[in-house]
């Protein structure tokens, strides 16, 4: 996610960024040549006190060992701190911090690698709106923003739009196989599905009818779509399954912030 931001926004602004990558720093800087520069660590940077944005894009299992060493380092007063970490609540990065930082969570989804991403946001009490807008234009870049009422609502779009790529990919990748084995072909398969979930999507955004008003008006009485439709809903397993699944994410996000 940390490099499908970083992508977007290189070339989307006029921004100078700085990365932090033990890893792949040679990689980044052989990627970005002009406005980006990435070091194996943080202490090979010779003042963190130039920065007016913070990102952390890591893994939630290794934000200890990331953040350790962060209190021996001096920001500015007006710098805002964001992280796009799953389950990790901002009180988790404030032990880490100093005082009374600005911080945002983000939680933005796989779509943002071709600027189609959903981010959903929360901050603290301290940030300014100036820093909240200039967080909020950085994710316009990459898709549609939505600001969250509370911290407590992160886990749940965690769930929903973090993981629901994953949902929407499985159902497509059984859809395909099923498919297959009528006897179309791969190729034919993937376009003929793949224009269909398109074509679906973009007409439920027009806004004209919702998703459960649009069942209703395909599946015709004694129709094809009316048998299929009725395998779906046998003993209401397919809403229990989906339900189920988000369910399971959810806890996952919520045992990730322990």
């Amino acid at each position: 996610m940390g490099t499908a931001l970083l992508t977007a926004w290189n070339y989307k602004t006029n921004n100078q960024f700085t990365v932090v990558d033990p890893i792949q720093y040679t990689k980044i800087n052989k990627k970005f040549k002009y406005k980006v520069k990435a070091f194996k660590s943080i202490s090979k940077i010779k003042t963190t006190s130039q920065f007016d944005v913070i990102i952390f894009a890591i893994k939630p299992q290794i934000t200890d060992e990331v953040l350790k060493n962060f209190s021996s380092y001096k920001f500015k007063r007006t710098a805002v701190f964001v992280s796009v970490v799953a389950g990790k609540k901002i009180n988790f990065f404030a032990k880490y911090l100093p005082k009374n930082i600005q911080f945002i969570r983000v939680m933005p989804n796989m779509p943002s690698i071709i600027n189609e991403g959903m981010s959903c946001m929360a901050h603290n009490k301290f940030v300014t709106k100036k820093n909240r807008d200039k967080i909020n234009s950085f994710f316009l870049k990459v898709g549609k923003t939505l600001w969250l009422k509370n911290e407590n609502e992160i886990n749940k779009v965690t769930a929903i739009s973090g993981s629901g790529p994953g949902y929407i990919f499985l159902f497509i990748d059984a859809f395909e196989k099923a498919a297959i084995k009528f006897g179309l072909s791969s190729k034919n398969t993937k376009k003929i599905i793949h224009q269909t979930a398109l074509g679906s999507i973009l007409l439920l955004l027009s806004g004209q009818k919702s998703a459960e008003e649009l069942v209703k008006d395909i599946a015709i009485e004694g129709g094809t779509t009316e048998a299929a439709l009725k395998e779906f809903k046998k003993n209401n397993l397919f809403y229990k399954i989906i339900k189920k699944a988000v369910k399971a994410a959810l806890v996952r996000a919520e045992e990730l912030g322990k």
